[in-house]
């Protein structure tokens, strides 16, 4: 969860539980790489969950689906 804080806004404000919420779906989406991933796919990955939390998505697993299918998006862009 801190890589998840570090990357809110501080105009944003989100209660205890909904930061472990998205803590919970940061993990769930590393956990599925098979090697640590570079500092530019977890803050990809990261900035997704909070896009995805600011719009109101709030399970973890769907957070989690939710930013890697953003990721793998922006991927194959290039």
């Amino acid at each position: 969860m801190p890589y998840i804080v570090h990357h809110i806004s501080r105009s944003l404000a989100f209660d205890p539980e909904l930061l472990s919420v998205m803590g919970d779906a940061y993990d769930r989406s590393l956990q599925l790489f098979t090697r640590r991933p570079s500092e530019a796919v977890r803050h990809a990955i990261a900035s997704q969950i909070i896009v995805m939390t600011e719009r109101g998505l709030r399970d973890p697993v769907r957070l989690c689906r939710a930013s890697l299918a953003a990721f793998c998006h922006l991927e194959n862009e290039f």
